[in-house]
C-alpha cells in the first residue's frame, strides 16, 4: 500500500528545496528563513505546478508559515 502524502508534507518539501534547509518546521516563519519576495514567488511557482493549487504571495506575508498556508487551501487533504 502506497503512503498518503499530506498537502503539509509536500508543501514542506518545496519549502526546503527552495530555501535549502531541512528539516523545516509547521511553524516557522519563511522571513525568519531567510525568505523574501523571489524565494516566496519560486514556491508559489512550484506549487501550483506540483500540486495545482494557488496562492498569492500577500497571503505569505499574512501566513508565513506552512500550517497558514495549508489553512488558506482548506487544510491538508
Amino acid at each position: 500500500m502506497a503512503s498518503v502524502t499530506t498537502l503539509t508534507e509536500q508543501i514542506r518539501e518545496i519549502w526546503e528545496e527552495v530555501l535549502n534547509i531541512s528539516p523545516i518546521d509547521d511553524h516557522d516563519d519563511v522571513f525568519d528563513l531567510g525568505g523574501h519576495s523571489l524565494t516566496i514567488t519560486q514556491i508559489i511557482v512550484r506549487m501550483r505546478k506540483r500540486l495545482g493549487v494557488d496562492v498569492e504571495l500577500d497571503d505569505f506575508f499574512d501566513n508565513p508559515t506552512i500550517a497558514g498556508i495549508v489553512a488558506i487551501l482548506g487544510g491538508d487533504r
